[in-house]
């Protein structure tokens, strides 16, 4: 079971880390075009209406692609103002809180996006210049979302077997070895 479990950690941890170098891809794509578009505005005085439209559909990629490598390798931004000032078992119960309310609210988020993109997808919106359908860059969302649920249910995991081994001392980390 345990070797099951870390293999299914791996892959999460693949996924992520491939999930996130698409959106830095993506960023770059997106300088390229930006790029592109402001000399032939300013040589040929040709505006290249397609660049805001394909730059929007990237941004969706870096924004929803990095979140959950960032919380795997415990880059989110965090206040510890007072966490920091409690006992160790206190902070590992917080934490223990806080992954269960974060679960739950990727939870929602996820099914509503989900809800949305077959909204698009049914109806057969599409994109106004290009006309490609929207529902899929619609579908990174939800997708980087659950991505970042399952980051936080295997951290979720690891604290309850850490609370459960007797350890509640410590908090565990947000990045796998």
């Amino acid at each position: 079971m345990a070797r099951g479990l870390r293999r299914v950690g791996a892959a999460l941890a693949w996924t992520s880390r491939t999930a996130s170098l698409l959106g830095g891809l993506a960023t770059l794509l997106i300088t390229g075009l930006v790029v592109f578009d402001v000399l032939m505005r300013y040589f040929l005085d040709e505006p290249q209406l397609f660049v805001d439209e394909i730059a929007s559909f990237l941004q969706v990629l870096v924004i929803f692609g990095g979140l959950a490598y960032t919380f795997q390798v415990g880059g989110h931004i965090r206040v510890d103002l007072l966490t920091t000032h409690l006992p160790g078992v206190v902070r590992a119960w917080l934490r223990l809180a806080t992954l269960l309310v974060g679960v739950a609210f990727l939870a929602v988020v996820t099914w509503t996006t989900t809800e949305s993109v077959m909204t698009a997808y049914r109806h057969a919106r599409v994109s106004t210049v290009m006309l490609y359908p929207i529902w899929v860059p619609m579908a990174l969302i939800p997708a980087g979302l659950a991505l970042l649920g399952l980051g936080m249910l295997a951290a979720l995991g690891r604290q309850i077997q850490q609370l459960a081994g007797g350890h509640p001392d410590e908090v565990a980390p947000e990045r796998e070895g």
